[in-house]
């Protein structure tokens, strides 16, 4: 039996400088709370989601610039807002990850 021929390719998600280092400082103080292995569940969930399926998220706004949405996605406890260019499956990530409110962080 032979592989099919139309493997899903994954989206390209980059994440900026500032959001990954926002994103230690988030881990450090989930972790100074006890909450660190559920942020670093959460933050692994997020990134396959994002490579596999960027429009899980909800529609926030059209991009004019280029063809592409801006969106939000929750992944307890952390919210993420996201550019998506569909035509390029590509995922930006240029705001830092935000927590839920009454997450206890």
């Amino acid at each position: 039996m032979s592989e099919p021929s139309d493997k899903t390719v994954p989206y390209w998600v980059s994440y900026s400088e500032i959001v990954r280092n926002e994103l230690k400082k988030l881990i450090a103080r989930a972790a100074e709370r006890g909450l660190e292995a559920q942020v670093r569940a959460a933050a692994r969930k997020m990134d396959e989601r994002l490579h596999i399926y960027p429009q899980f998220g909800d529609p926030l706004a059209d991009l004019s610039l280029a063809p592409g949405q801006l969106r939000i996605a929750t992944f307890p406890p952390l919210v993420v807002k996201y550019a998506l260019y569909e035509d390029k499956r590509l995922v930006i990530v240029t705001i830092p990850i935000a927590t839920l409110s009454h997450s206890g962080l």
